[in-house]
């Protein structure tokens, strides 16, 4: 039995003499068997030839053949439909012929890339087997091979061998890549028995020159010596009966660099004998200084996204160059430079193709979100696949960066030792530990980190300085934006492949049924312009910020599973979704992109932009002469000012301020969508923000036959003596509506749906009456934010299947409720308007000032006649609360010292077991004790309390220990009536005191969880204990 050894050399196998043939391709038909009951390797299948009459071509997959058990699961939103599923051992085979003039060469079997577990057999001979998921699993057959016809067999089982963590890309991926085939070269290859083994070539750009290093293979059984040639130098080299090692040091003194913007690619040829290897590297130096990653001494931003191994046509990552260049020119075109590939490891194919087009690489090792130290198989595997991913595509100028996976910790010394040891054994990348890890090792080089990530604001002045000081190294935004984009069902029949789109039928087969199916269009187009604007704002946020590493999108194209996360302007093909063009996407995102300064987006006439213009400037060189140019339009294109910034330098790898914008906005012709841009004269660099200019009036005045209603009871009595009522209906927090909220969904609502409220942005038309005073888009912009976050939207499922809001918010597709913020209805002889924003509220915002404004010209006009009739039951329905919550039912008010945006105390006693209260996660957030208060209306009698734990699958936050006290005044706390553990599951949980109290005050208070590392508290949520049946 030979072992298995792996391929530690980039480049390819050259042809030695006149007519020898150096490689036997195998790419054709093989024969197949299926191993479901593990019975081949006993029975001895691979001594003759496998039973049955069927075949596939490889390279290629079960999958691709239509081979084995259909998928029998019921299709579900978590992503595309596998059409086959099959998880076990399958067996391949074939007849090789072995040329006569291989006789007495070394002959080895290269299999690119495999899952999981491959065996091998030449004729009755057991070769070895393989396990890597990142390297090719190559075979030595020796040097005995006779010349002739052979029996190949290769057994692939693609069972998990060790637990990765359920959503490896390696295994898993965004397409459910685990499929059982090779893919790839697949192909036997000769040598002479002294051949060439592995080339390393490490550059030093300092010293304009690079070492080579060799490494000698010999299977004579004899020691021997010869004549080594590298590039244009001779060594004399020998070798003992396990081989050799030889360097050199080549002269680059004239070689250029190889660098993003010129990415020029150098060639070494190494012969020994009769066998030669030509290799390709680049002359670059990648470091760090202070927190700025530097390429060839240059500071390096990362403009990057991610590739989760999303291939939805095959489940596998094609092994060619010609796709992986199309790849890499894509994410070029939308100025990035960055490819990060979470928890896998890509084929020599993308590292070839990104070294031609500049792009620098993140790799991982296989492994995410399962923790180090905790199997010791487990970590044996993940070492070796650590030391295969440098040893065999180290070479490649574009691998620059190296995780040791996504999202893990574990023990803190075996995770230091890993980064020391990739360190130590090739010091051509950077490494780091997991991407997204808390445990971070003294020894990385750069830290892969979420701080900072989303929108907490409307206006631009935000960056993360303090993540930078933080940590004192490259920082790296972690998958930064996750917006949803809404499934255009367009791509049904782009799925051509071995996966079916059964999740984007669903969701239109749940539209059809809902009576929204017309409107998908417009949710995809609304929902797409309102993401990628957010996209926008996330981008600029790292770019304002001095001495930030770069960022790792996720992501510029769709990730299709984990709950159909559709989160990219480019869908999971990598073609366009129409949204923005790569011009106007590198306008923000780009090697130079000027930046602006400003508090808000939101301005009356009275006022003056006071804006700071800035250049974020990592070109190839520094610009030695910047003339900014800014120019104020209004949305039709005409100019209402200009104006230049000081003539400045621009050094590259900075920040560079350019000075202050002012602009007076009285000649504005308010109410005005208007755009400010800030160019740099004389080149493309330029980039642009829209603003919203109001009048600078005082309140608006309300016709004098409407009644403005803040409750349903007054407006149901206006409507009943046929009024034209006006309800801001913001204060109906009833089973029927949901607290709203500007941002969209992040990542996907079928994986977090206790997001709050798990919506897509608005829908409106424009032209409609009511908005002919307020200028907006169709969907949702930054005009909307504050109205956003003060409002209530409604469920109109119940109204008639026709009934459209004025203004609607786009549900998430796994719901798909009928949501109105603003609509309207003829009820009785009344007519109604219902305004789910919360505007007299806002009376100090301009944007509300103009919407209140543009409501009250509406309901004065003729335009308004509402034409659907809307019935008493469906209003009662969508404004009287019908809470099964006592608490909520006897009026009482709870406060906590401590609550998550997304998850406040008042879901405690919402009604909604699917709703929670969730302390704050924010770095520095307090730990135990959290305390919930409850404050009722009146004294009332209180013999206990029920509680429910948040019921999302999530254990997090659940309460074990704990106190309840009362009090007289909801400030001193002077007796406990309760005190225990409630038990680690989901039921709901009774908590009876050792006496009944009479009391307006409770607090609940959470000593601890059962989780040691966490500090969080959850409760779905709080009731009263019902007293008990008296006799």
């Amino acid at each position: 039995m030979r072992s298995l050894s792996w391929l530690g050399v980039v480049g390819m196998l050259l042809a030695l003499g006149a007519g020898r043939a150096e490689t036997l391709p195998l790419a054709g038909e093989w024969r197949f068997r299926l191993d479901a009951d593990q019975q081949g390797e006993p029975a001895r299948w691979f001594a003759a030839e496998l039973g049955g009459d069927q075949r596939l071509r490889l390279p290629g997959t079960m999958d691709d053949a239509g081979l084995g058990p259909r998928n029998a699961k019921e299709p579900t939103l978590e992503g595309p439909y596998r059409v086959f599923d099959y998880a076990g051992a399958a067996w391949y085979q074939r007849e090789v012929e072995i040329p006569a003039d291989w006789q007495g060469r070394r002959v080895t079997l290269f299999l690119e890339r495999c899952r999981w577990v491959t065996t091998v057999w030449l004729d009755d001979r057991r070769l070895g087997s393989g396990d890597s998921l990142v390297a090719p699993h190559v075979y030595d057959l020796g040097t005995a091979v006779a010349p002739g016809r052979h029996r190949l067999t290769v057994r692939v089982d693609n069972t998990v061998k060790h637990n990765l963590g359920r959503f490896v890309s390696a295994l898993f991926g965004g397409t459910w890549g685990n499929m059982n085939g090779i893919v790839g070269r697949i192909e036997l290859a000769a040598t002479p028995p002294v051949w060439i083994d592995d080339v390393q070539v490490y550059p030093d750009r300092a010293q304009r020159n690079a070492r080579v290093a060799v490494r000698i293979g010999n299977a004579t059984g004899r020691a021997g010596r010869g004549e080594l040639h590298v590039g244009p130098q001779r060594l004399a080299v020998t070798w003992g009966l396990d081989g050799g090692a030889a360097e050199a040091v080549l002269d680059l003194a004239t070689t250029p660099d190889w660098d993003e913007f010129a990415p020029r690619l150098t060639e070494v040829r190494v012969r020994l004998g009769g066998h030669e290897r030509t290799v390709r590297f680049g002359l670059r130096s990648l470091g760090t200084s202070g927190t700025q990653f530097t390429l060839n001494g240059r500071p390096l931003f990362l403009r990057g996204t991610l590739e989760c191994s999303v291939w939805p046509l095959t489940g596998y990552p094609p092994t060619d160059v010609e796709s992986w260049r199309k790849i890499c020119r894509t994410i070029r075109a939308y100025g990035l430079n960055h490819l990060r590939f979470h928890s896998w490891c890509p084929p020599e194919a993308a590292f070839a193709a990104a070294d031609e087009e500049g792009i620098l690489l993140q790799v991982e090792g296989p492994q995410a979100n399962v923790p180090a130290g905790a199997d010791p198989a487990r970590d044996a595997f993940m070492e070796a696949e650590y030391q295969r991913i440098v040893d065999t595509y180290g070479n490649h100028p574009s691998f620059a960066l190296m995780a040791l996976g996504n999202e893990f910790g574990g023990n803190d010394a075996l995770l230091a030792r890993w980064v020391g040891d990739l360190r130590a054994r090739d010091s051509r990348h950077l490494y780091t530990a997991a991407s997204n890890n808390r445990q971070r090792p003294a020894n990385r080089q750069f830290t892969v980190l979420p701080q900072g990530r989303g929108i907490p604001a409307a206006g631009t002045q935000r960056d993360l300085r303090e993540v930078v000081a933080a940590d004192g190294r490259p920082a790296i935004g972690h998958e930064i934006g996750q917006w949803m984009y809404y499934p255009d069902f367009r791509e049904i029949a782009k799925y051509t492949g071995v996966l079916a789109p059964r999740n984007l039928e669903l969701v239109r087969e749940d539209l059809a049924r809902k009576h929204q199916l017309e409107l998908a269009p417009r949710y995809v187009a609304a929902s797409g312009q309102f993401a990628t604007r957010l996209y926008k704002e996330e981008i600029e946020v790292l770019l304002r910020t001095p001495g930030y590493g770069g960022f790792q999108l996720l992501d510029l194209h769709d990730y299709p599973t984990q709950g159909t996360a559709l989160v990219g302007p480019l869908d999971a093909f990598w073609e366009s979704k129409g949204f923005i063009s790569p011009e106007a996407w590198r306008r923000f995102c780009g090697p130079t992109v000027p930046l602006l300064r400003f508090a808000r987006r939101t301005y009356t006439t009275a006022e003056t932009i006071e804006a700071v213009a800035e250049l974020a400037h990592f070109g190839p060189a520094d610009l030695a002469r910047v003339e900014p140019r800014w120019i104020l339009r209004e949305a039709g294109g005409r100019e209402v000012a200009s104006g230049k910034l000081p003539v400045t330098s621009a050094p590259t790898g900075r920040l560079t301020g350019l000075g202050s914008v002012q602009v007076a906005l009285a000649k504005v012709a308010a109410p005005a969508r208007v755009n400010l841009s800030v160019a740099i004269a004389g080149t493309e660099f330029a980039n642009d923000w829209d603003l919203w200019v109001y009048p600078a009036t005082s309140a608006p005045v309300p016709p004098t036959d409407l009644a403005r209603c803040r409750t349903w009871e007054e407006a149901k009595a206006a409507l009943a003596a046929g009024r034209k009522v006006l309800f801001f209906a913001h204060g109906a927090a009833t089973q029927q509506s949901r607290r709203g909220r500007f941002l969209p969904v992040f990542w996907s609502p079928v994986w977090f749906p206790q997001q709050k409220p798990n919506t897509m942005g608005l829908l409106c038309d424009p032209a409609h009456p009511l908005l002919a005073h307020f200028p907006t888009d169709f969907h949702s912009d930054w005009q909307w934010y504050e109205l956003m976050q003060r409002s209530r939207m409604f469920n109109l499922d119940a109204a008639p299947p026709a009934y459209r809001p004025l203004v609607q918010v786009i549900d998430n597709f796994a719901r798909n409720e009928r949501l109105g913020l603003i609509f309207e209805g003829r009820v009785g002889p009344g007519r109604l308007l219902v305004c789910g924003i919360d505007l007299p509220a806002l009376e100090g915002d301009p944007a509300a000032r103009q919407l209140l404004a543009s409501l009250y010209a509406y309901l004065e006009s003729a335009a308004f006649r509402p034409a659907a009739e809307l019935d008493a039951a469906l209003l009662e329905g969508l404004f009287v609360p019908n809470f099964a919550n006592e608490l909520h039912r006897l009026g009482a008010q709870v406060r906590v010292d401590t609550q998550a945006d997304d998850f406040p105390a008042e879901q405690l006693l919402d009604g909604r077991p699917e709703t929670f209260w969730h302390t704050s996660w924010a770095e520095g957030a307090a730990g135990y004790p959290h305390h919930i208060i409850v404050e009722l209306p009146r004294p009332t009698r209180v013999t206990g309390l029920r509680c429910l734990p948040r019921q999302d699958g999530n254990r997090n936050g659940w309460i074990k220990d704990y106190v309840v006290q009362v009090s007289t005044d909801g400030r001193v706390w002077e007796e406990t009536v309760a005190k225990g553990s409630l038990a680690r599951d989901d039921s709901w949980k009774e908590i009876r005191f050792a006496r009944a109290v009479e009391t307006r005050w409770l607090k609940l208070v959470v000593l601890g969880g059962f989780d040691p590392a966490r500090t969080h508290a959850s409760l779905a949520e709080l009731t009263l204990l019902p007293e008990p049946a008296r006799p």
